[in-house]
């Protein structure tokens, strides 16, 4: 079958009814995932996305070199050119074994000047189950519509993929350390540059199952891997108080 016959029956079957082609993704609809946020510094540098009203989660890699007062966040606009207020960053707490050589611990909290509370936002549930193969997902993020490109999509984009368990993505992506899982779907749809950050939530119970680490190429020939959520439940909830 054709890859973009399948990835419309694919979405069809999702109730997904827009598909322009994160790479091989389609645009989300303005009045969906009100949990994720762009993170800038001053442009969007990175995805991120809110566990509590007033805390941001999101990769340490990606505010490593950056300072507390370099860093904004778009909250409640699936557009990045907005007119639409950035909320300062108060606090940055990295994990405390984040190793920027071998990528492990990978997770970072970012504390916001006041809480976010209106109808165009909304907080995301930490997934508290090992996953499993097979879940259906949804991946938001501003990056790359295709690879090489350094130019961002203005329009939050969304990509549905599969999980792989910890075992299974084990196989696809030998050497992976502890605290990763993977997603995929086919070639051709992948995460890409500048989707960091980026939420993968559970398309059924709308928890959140990781966010984006990295992949092969912008592909979909690798699974694209990301920081479990579900392994780092425990730091996330203790520390963003």
């Amino acid at each position: 079958m054709d890859n973009k016959l399948f990835a419309i029956l694919f979405c069809a079957l999702l109730g997904v009814v827009t598909v322009e082609c994160i790479v091989g993704g389609q645009t989300a609809l303005p009045n969906l995932a009100y949990e994720v946020v762009s993170i800038q510094s001053p442009t969007h540098i990175c995805g991120g996305v809110l566990v509590k009203n007033a805390w941001v989660l999101t990769t340490a890699s990606c505010v490593n070199d950056k300072t507390v007062g370099n860093l904004k966040v778009l909250v409640g606009s699936h557009r990045l050119l907005t007119n639409m207020e950035r909320v300062t960053v108060t606090e940055k707490k990295m994990h405390p074994s984040y190793d920027t050589t071998t990528g492990i611990n990978n997770v970072a909290l970012l504390k916001l000047e006041k809480d976010v509370t209106s109808n165009r936002v909304n907080t995301v549930a930490l997934n508290d189950a090992a996953i499993t193969t097979g879940v259906t997902t949804v991946f938001y993020g501003w990056g790359s519509l295709t690879y090489g490109s350094s130019a961002k999509s203005n329009v939050l984009q969304s990509l549905y993929q599969k999980t792989l368990s910890v075992a299974d993505c084990a196989e696809k992506v030998p050497g992976l350390p502890t605290g990763f899982i993977c997603a995929q779907i086919q070639h051709g749809q992948a995460a890409c540059a500048k989707d960091e950050g980026g939420p993968l939530i559970n398309y059924i119970d709308g928890k959140l199952l990781g966010i984006y680490d990295h992949g092969t190429q912008c592909s979909g020939d690798a699974p694209d891997v990301f920081v479990d959520v579900f392994y780092f439940n425990a730091w996330i909830t203790g520390n963003a108080v």
